[in-house]
């Protein structure tokens, strides 16, 4: 009975250890992928490394997953990209230089917008100023639109 619950306990740890080390492994895997997703394939430009099939993009994410094994923080990771790629490889760009106009054009034309829409609304939204006509005058008026 002993040898069998021994037997039974080594058999539950290597089974815990197997799916302790299957978490890690997803979990290292995700991460690869979310860091992926926040870079540009040199190959095919209209996606990320993470939904490339390119050859240069599966070289990436196994780049990105031995820099997470040797500890390396995204933000080291990404720089060794932007290092070897320029600001390019991002996909989206920082927030200096010329890319700030990325990020602060679309401001500037919403803001732009609700001032002149703002503008309007108070345009059409103000009392008009009514004239007094004279019953004369407009007797006038009709009488000048009937005959032309």
């Amino acid at each position: 009975m002993v040898y069998l619950t021994k037997h039974f306990l080594i058999l539950l740890f290597a089974f815990v250890m197997l799916v302790f080390a299957s978490a890690q492994e997803t979990q290292l895997e995700q991460r690869v992928f979310e860091i992926g997703r926040d870079l540009r394939c040199p190959v095919c430009t209209s996606e990320s490394v993470a939904d490339s099939n390119a050859e240069i993009a599966i070289q990436m994410r196994d780049i990105i997953q031995q820099k997470l094994e040797e500890g390396q923080s995204e933000a080291q990771i990404k720089a060794f990209f932007q290092a070897s790629y320029g600001d390019w490889i991002l996909l989206e760009p920082p927030r200096r230089g010329i890319h700030l106009i990325v990020w602060l054009l679309p401001t500037l034309v919403g803001l732009a917008g609700v001032a002149v829409l703002a503008i309007l609304i108070r345009r059409w939204t103000t009392e008009k100023e009514t004239i007094e006509v004279d019953e004369t005058e407009l007797k006038r008026v009709r009488e000048a639109l009937d005959n032309a």
